[in-house]
């Protein structure tokens, strides 16, 4: 933040701070926002039960989910009240006076306002793309964010901050953008608020002041400022000011369907692995190898993260992994000749950091988790995993850290791999765990799609190699054989990569292994049946 902005409101913070919330209207902000909130709460868990139900819910969407001023008539009409009212006088009047929606049927605009709360409702970190939908509608571009920003701000108030016309117009002169105020801005302008606040905790949090959300002393705060104080804010020029950072470009949709086609597993038993997922915001793929996990969780970080600004990220666990790799530690550096030592954020931080700036998922990919020292590696953050609402402070700054809502978890772990043993009863109860296990009808499809290798002598050799090794933890998988010259590789890759396999598993029976060698099999893999 610029210093001398940031001087300027703290001179005039601390102007506001001793008198303006103990006025007679300071009063009524402060009773006001955690009541509106509940208020709306309800509001909205009424209207969804009347919608399940199959009632009609258009003139309730209207007149109890958007805001209204505190009037007679609006308080008989049973309207939700709201001290940033973007609805002024009654209902019916505002809706012919409002151009920017006089060409929109109230059911349809009801629907439409429902369906972009429950959208947000329940994927919080899908913001971006709901209020990018909404603004495609048509004649919905002018639809204002002061209309939604309350019912989003009460049914998750950690989540959405409040924003009105005020507030708005301090957040674009203190953070010097320019954002409007159509909805379509309100991601953005979600992230740069909460930042700003966040960078003013110095300056807001005074003894003096009373016990309120930061928010909503920002909030009062940006009401006083605009409506009481008139301040002037013609110093701030259009010119130098800085462009307000456009909607982040989002990530294309990846549907469960095509990640069925291309993964080979039913739609449905992906549908229930994203939802297991989601619910525990880690998860462990687990399997022998060659079945594909690393591939699948790449696909399942690609869906997930699909209509939003967030993204995804894959590091590769292996024993030499530390603490200090994966959360904080002390690095060398030089400096102008002086060796220096710094406190470095590791590759979790980092990921955490970046996911904080995103509205939506953010998916970090740990391959071959079990191979380094979880207890070792993970430290504070077992706790952290379990209680995603905590902070703690780490060990090794003492700053206070909690892993964001939106940053989600998907490891790899071969089951084959003897360092399973290191994966504690501790870590297991905070990961769900999905088991892979060899998929032939994969490998079928794939290989009649190439056309190059009749695949039911392979598959029959892989089921009789299986049978003899008897425990799923330990099968052959079929990843070997996914690629598209297999006729001209497969002797290559049986000799030098099945057979060190089954050397390794059969050490104690090695007839097994000659059972099995490309001599032995090699001509029944090519017979078609």
């Amino acid at each position: 933040m610029n210093p001398e902005k940031r001087e300027e409101f703290a001179n005039l913070f601390e102007e506001f701070a001793p008198y303006y919330p103990y006025t007679g209207e300071g009063l009524r902000y402060r009773t006001a926002y955690e009541k509106q909130r509940k208020q709306g709460r309800r509001n909205f868990q009424a209207i969804a039960a009347d919608f399940h139900s199959e009632e009609d819910i258009a003139e309730s969407v209207l007149l109890q989910l958007l805001p209204h001023a505190d009037s007679i008539t609006n308080r008989q009409q049973g309207a939700w009240v709201h001290v940033n009212a973007a609805i002024s006088e009654d209902l019916s009047q505002w809706w012919q006076k409002s151009s920017s929606i006089e060409a929109i049927d109230r059911p349809i605009l009801a629907s439409a306002i429902f369906n972009f709360i429950c959208r947000c409702w329940e994927n919080s970190w899908q913001l971006s793309a709901a209020c990018h939908d909404f603004f495609a509608l048509p004649n919905y571009g002018k639809f204002q964010m002061e209309m939604l920003t309350p019912i989003l701000n009460a049914i998750l108030p950690d989540r959405f901050i409040l924003i009105g016309n005020n507030s708005l117009k301090v957040i674009n002169y203190f953070a010097e953008t320019a954002y409007s105020e159509k909805l379509i801005d309100y991601p953005p302008v979600n992230v740069t608020a909460k930042k700003l606040i966040e960078t003013l905790t110095i300056e807001i949090n005074r003894p003096t002041i009373p016990a309120l959300r930061e928010e909503d002393l920002f909030d009062m705060f940006s009401h006083w400022l605009v409506a009481v104080k008139k301040y002037d804010f013609s110093n701030q020029t259009d010119v130098e000011l800085k462009n307000a950072l456009p909607l982040p470009d989002l990530q294309p949709e990846y549907s469960l369907n095509l990640c069925a086609a291309e993964t080979g597993f039913e739609e449905r038993e992906l549908k229930r692995w994203i939802g297991s997922i989601k619910r525990k915001k880690q998860a462990i793929l687990q399997g022998p190898p060659g079945t594909g996990k690393t591939f699948l969780a790449q696909k399942l970080a690609k869906h997930l993260i699909g209509g939003g600004d967030g993204f995804w990220e894959l590091i590769q666990f292996h024993p030499a992994y530390t603490y200090e790799d994966f959360i904080q530690g002390i690095r060398p550096n030089s400096w102008d000749g002086e060796l220096t030592y710094q406190m470095v954020p590791g590759r979790f931080l980092e990921f955490c950091q970046k996911a904080a700036s995103c509205l939506d998922i953010c998916v970090l990919i740990v391959d071959e988790i079990n191979r380094a020292n979880l207890s070792l590696v993970f430290g504070e953050l077992m706790y952290l995993l379990e209680y995603r609402d905590r902070q703690i402070p780490l060990a090794g700054s003492g700053e206070l850290f909690a892993i964001p809502e939106n940053a989600l978890i998907i490891a790899t772990m071969n089951t084959a791999d003897r360092s399973i043993a290191l994966v504690d009863n501790a870590l297991r109860r905070r990961f769900a765990f999905i088991s892979l296990y060899p998929n032939y009808e994969l490998l079928r499809r794939y290989r009649e799609k190439e056309g190059d290798l009749p695949v039911e002598g392979l598959i029959e050799v892989l089921e009789k190699i299986n049978r003899e090794i008897g425990d799923r933890h330990y099968y052959l998988g079929i990843s070997f054989f996914l690629i598209p010259d297999l006729e001209e590789q497969i002797e290559d890759i049986w000799q030098m990569e099945i057979e060190p396999y089954l050397e390794e598993y059969f050490y104690d029976r090695p007839e097994k292994v000659e059972e099995f060698r490309w001599g032995e099999i090699g001509d029944r893999i090519f017979i078609e049946f």
